[in-house]
């Protein structure tokens, strides 16, 4: 089973730009250079890097970086795909430097996405983030969460469940963006960790590869400043302040750099025993907030 969420890859035209964002806004700091080809590495804890910003001809979401937690279990994982007849993709020595890891591979799940699992990070270092954050809540738990685009929804949630273990945390319906649609699900996974969810599945596409990514924090006050960073550099917040129903963060959301949606919260729900929990089906995403402000295309 899956530990917890590693990293994250994003493409960019301009690395450097996102690289900006994640210091001025975020908090994140500057990891290592790993490549000659102006890659950038931003860090949140004492992981070499959680985010690793690559150049490319378009803004978009390239790939997760799953954690397994020990060389058996990543051989584990590995024998688990061939046995399904899923292909696997065998990571290079030099490309494992570049991610800061002893071994990675990758598949494809059913709705198109990039999925990469590794073991053996490099050594941990000392990091303190920018704008008196005390911390980010990661270590055992991963960097945060994501949601992925999948609109082969019921393959795709049957591959992280059958073949990488993931468990369910809640199933969430929603209304329908216009009749004759159909209606949105949001199917929510946790990892071998007390997050809530590590990863999330939504049954539509996206066209930048992934539906958002999420940072928490250690204090409402740290969820404050950073919304009013986002409003002071003109970033479109396009889900007000709210408390989710499920996993009870506390948190906004608003357009990173490239279109990628980004979340920053506070005061997640953590399950310290996982076999003592009932998965839940929920039909509202909030106790109250998050009013939906997204912009129409022109």
């Amino acid at each position: 089973m899956v530990a917890s969420l590693g990293y994250v890859r994003l493409e960019m035209q301009d690395p450097a730009v996102w690289a900006k964002f994640g210091k001025d806004i975020l908090g994140f700091g500057a990891g290592k250079s790993r490549d000659r080809q102006g890659t950038k590495y931003l860090r949140m804890d004492k992981a070499p890097f959680r985010y690793m910003i690559e150049k490319g001809e378009a803004d978009r979401f390239v790939a997760a970086g799953y954690d397994m937690g020990s060389k058996t279990a990543f051989n584990a994982q590995v024998a688990a795909f061939e046995k399904a007849g899923i292909e696997v993709t065998h990571g290079n020595e030099r490309d494992s430097k570049r991610r800061a890891v002893k071994g990675f591979a990758s598949v494809t799940d059913p709705s198109g996405n990039l999925v990469e699992f590794f073991h053996g990070r490099d050594k941990q270092e000392p990091f303190t983030p920018g704008h008196g954050i005390k911390d980010f809540k990661t270590g055992k738990m991963g960097l945060g969460h994501l949601v992925l685009p999948a609109p082969e929804n019921k393959a795709t949630i049957d591959f992280y469940r059958k073949h990488m273990g993931f468990g369910v945390s809640d199933d969430l319906s929603l209304p329908a963006f216009a009749p004759g649609m159909p209606k949105q699900r949001i199917y929510f996974m946790h990892a071998d960790n007390p997050r809530h969810h590590t990863l999330g599945l939504y049954n539509f596409p996206n066209p930048t590869g992934v539906i958002h990514l999420m940072a928490e924090v250690g204090s409402m006050d740290e969820v404050g400043y950073c919304m009013d960073r986002v409003k002071a550099a003109g970033l479109h917040i396009f889900a007000s302040l709210g408390r989710h129903s499920n996993d009870e963060m506390v948190s906004f959301y608003f357009f990173a750099p490239g279109g990628i949606g980004f979340e920053v919260g506070y005061d997640g729900k953590q399950v310290k025993d996982w076999s003592k929990f009932t998965p839940t089906k929920t039909t509202s995403g909030d106790y109250w907030g998050h009013e939906y402000d997204f912009p129409m295309p022109e």
